[in-house]
């Protein structure tokens, strides 16, 4: 244990290193990246090939092939918030936590490189899962939905990757301060997958909530609005991005305070 502490202790490379195996030694967050992926491009590949022709019927002028596309995203991101969750809240849960700080005694250190890692992760998960998503729906959406060469296609596949990456900053980040599994997940996956959809339906409202993350963030893999409350596609990226920056920003003020 003193080797392994005087050769973490301190260092930023070691202290990512560690982290790393943390996170690819453990079972759960070991596989859960794999489950984004397959979620994210399984359900938008039968999103595309069984709902497309029907969707484009309803929706006339209105269709948005991108909503097909990059649907899976909808199931994905719980995985990858659960993935967010336990690499920060697994070691609180266990108490490996205490050896962790006594390795990396700069508390700071230690969050920047948790943050650094699962942001690494998530940024491998993203690229992976959008390239996937976007390629499958050229084969199994209709002839002449999407093109692989017009800017759109590429704006909405760098959307689905950003997002992806920018939530899973702000559910650690949301984790360091919360600490559990329970209350991490049990706050963020219904809010994500419940709560700001309620909102925007509420008069009132809905104008504010079109600044939350999840609906800021997914704005830029669609092509139209769903309702006039809605931001531009890279305003809502950039609303998101401050989102990931406030979340990072208050996980290591938390760790630096507050006692393990």
């Amino acid at each position: 244990m003193s080797t392994a502490t005087t050769q973490v202790r301190g260092s930023f490379p070691a202290a990512l290193h560690a982290e790393w195996t943390k996170i690819r030694t453990v079972p759960s967050t070991r596989w859960l990246p794999a489950v984004v992926v397959l979620l994210t491009v399984g359900v938008g590949a039968l999103v595309d090939a069984f709902v497309a022709e029907g969707q484009r019927r309803e929706d006339g002028a209105e269709y948005d092939p991108f909503t097909l596309v990059h649907y899976g995203v909808n199931l994905g991101q719980i995985a990858l918030v659960a993935f967010a969750v336990l690499a920060v809240a697994g070691e609180y849960g266990s108490g490996t936590i205490h050896a962790s700080l006594a390795a990396v005694p700069d508390r700071r250190v230690f969050a920047a490189a948790k943050l650094t890692v699962i942001t690494a992760v998530a940024l491998v998960t993203g690229i992976v899962s959008s390239l996937a998503c976007t390629l499958t729906a050229r084969v199994f959406l209709p002839a002449g939905d999407i093109s692989l060469t017009t800017a759109e296609t590429w704006r909405t596949a760098f959307g689905q990757g950003a997002y992806l990456v920018l939530l899973a900053v702000i559910c650690a980040g949301a984790t360091f301060v919360l600490r559990t599994p329970m209350a991490s997940m049990g706050l963020l996956i219904p809010l994500i997958l419940l709560g700001t959809a309620a909102l925007t339906a509420i008069p009132g409202v809905r104008e504010a909530a079109k600044f939350l993350p999840d609906r800021a963030g997914q704005r830029i893999m669609r092509l139209h609005d769903f309702n006039a409350y809605e931001l531009d596609p890279w305003a809502g990226l950039g609303v998101m991005a401050l989102w990931a920056i406030a979340a990072a920003a208050t996980a290591l003020i938390v760790v630096r305070r507050r006692d393990a």
